[in-house]
């Protein structure tokens, strides 16, 4: 039995934080030769969400999020924690922290990387991975980069517009594509207080909204 293990990636790189706990899982699903039903693949916000909680336990689910991973981390561990897997659905949710790379970097005391840069860099990860999927034949469900609210001194406005110009991407990309942002906020750019603690990440009440506009696209049985 061959297993794709991508191995660590470098220093202070976050998809590396998860790394062994994944590869011992897939070896395991890959050995009892078990069908995924659902595969969950993204950052924190995927991390943190009990799927089991919100879609009961009649399908098999697996969580392959990661705190801190960007689209480029996400893509080189495509084949290790997607693709080899073969799940009947993958739902992809990435670009909060890709953002986040045009940022000043107040520990390094440095600026961000160039917001067309990152965009460019964000829309070929994801077209590689969405490419990746149709040659293996994966339903791929893409859900849109969530609203979010940092506090200053981070650009605001910065963000929103590009979490905006990621989702006209992503839904332009002729996929199965979950809105998430109309049931989460109501400007369009920041989470609603009531589903979310932190202004990124949601609260039990935001993941129930999620969920809910998942079973749209994907019938639980």
């Amino acid at each position: 039995m061959t297993i794709i293990k991508p191995g660590n990636f470098g220093k202070n790189v976050p998809a590396d934080n998860r790394r062994g706990d994944f590869d011992f899982g897939n070896e395991q699903i890959l050995y009892l030769k078990i069908s995924v039903d659902i595969l969950f693949i993204g950052d924190s916000i995927t991390q943190l969400w009990d799927h089991y909680a919100y879609f009961g336990t009649k399908c098999y689910i697996v969580n392959r999020g990661i705190g801190g991973d960007s689209s480029e981390y996400m893509c080189k561990r495509f084949d290790a924690d997607c693709i080899q897997l073969h799940p009947k659905k993958a739902v992809m949710m990435i670009g909060t922290n890709d953002i986040s790379r045009t940022d000043y970097d107040f520990w390094w005391r440095k600026d961000g990387e160039a917001e067309e840069t990152v965009l460019s860099d964000y829309k070929e990860n994801v077209s590689e991975m969405v490419k990746k999927s149709n040659d293996a034949g994966i339903e791929l469900l893409i859900c849109s980069v969530p609203p979010s609210d940092i506090a200053p001194p981070q650009d605001k406005e910065k963000r929103y517009r590009m979490a905006a110009e990621m989702n006209a991407f992503l839904k332009s990309l002729g996929k199965e594509y979950i809105d998430f942002v109309p049931v989460l906020s109501d400007d369009g750019k920041t989470f609603k207080a009531e589903y979310t603690h932190d202004g990124i990440h949601p609260n039990a009440a935001g993941y129930l909204q999620m969920a809910n506009e998942i079973k749209k696209h994907i019938k639980i049985v």
